[in-house]
């Protein structure tokens, strides 16, 4: 099929998402002018989008059928992609490109139970020296880079609760260990967009993360890269780690529907 004729293919399928768009970001029923409106689009060829939704029961009208709204079948379509795909396997190729780009450790950290915990982890243990970066290991938020990507989401009062329950607990003697210096460290992560630990959780090793936002922008996981104080060094960090950890995460982003924030 040429270009030309693809053209009018994806032109049709934007104005239908732009639709949708416009719907979901409503809190009430809409009205087809304010719909088409909003879409920059003629009502006529709004009013057709919306019959073909209505039509597959992925949106409705009010009982006057004057407005109209998603229906939450919509919400079947992310259901589906979430159940099939897992972060882990959108990740994979991603994760072992930057590995290969890199020639360092890299993982990937979600939050659970106020702990991080590793989803994947691509290094080789017995050259590299490090042991506790394993798939499905648990660490401390506050102790390594990925956690605090995840803690600049908590507010204060979310922050407490972590440090009654879990405490700030000293795995070497370099890890932060109070609320006022965890504070301190979060506003400079949440400024400069990356987190790092200087052997605050391993002795010898040092890690840069940075977050991957989901569709509605929250930072929800984090990836880093991890190599020894020696390899990972300022200028490093700045001319080739940071570029490619924030290319990758782009991606990922992307890919988690973090687009969708922006429409809000």
């Amino acid at each position: 099929m040429s270009e030309m004729n693809e053209r009018p293919v994806n032109q049709s399928v934007a104005k239908l998402l732009q639709l949708v768009s416009v719907l979901a970001a409503s809190r009430t029923p809409m009205r087809l002018q304010d719909v088409a409106r909003e879409a920059n689009m003629p009502q006529a060829t709004c009013l057709r989008y919306l019959n073909a939704l209505i039509q597959e029961g992925f949106a409705g009208q009010d009982r006057d059928r004057t407005r109209y709204f998603l229906t939450w079948g919509i919400c079947s379509l992310g259901d589906r992609v979430r159940a099939r795909q897992s972060l882990r396997v959108i990740s994979g190729d991603i994760l072992n490109e930057l590995a290969a780009e890199l020639g360092l450790g890299i993982c990937l950290v979600v939050e659970h139970g106020m702990e991080c915990m590793y989803l994947d982890c691509l290094y080789e243990p017995e050259t590299m020296g490090y042991t506790l970066m394993r798939i499905g290991t648990r660490t401390p938020l506050h102790a390594v880079s990925s956690g605090k990507i995840l803690l600049t989401e908590y507010s204060e009062t979310a922050l407490d609760r972590v440090i009654a329950e879990k405490g700030l607990p000293a795995l070497t003697e370099k890890t932060i260990t109070t609320k006022a210096a965890l504070l301190e460290e979060l506003q400079r992560v949440r400024q400069q967009g990356y987190a790092l630990d200087n052997e605050e959780c391993e002795l010898g090793l040092r890690c840069v993360a940075v977050p991957l936002r989901d569709y509605s922008g929250k930072a929800v996981a984090a990836i880093s890269a991890f190599g020894s104080v020696e390899r990972v060094t300022d200028g490093l960090l700045r001319e080739k780690l940071l570029p490619a950890l924030r290319t990758a995460a782009a991606e990922l982003s992307f890919r988690m529907g973090s687009g969708f924030a922006s429409r809000e």
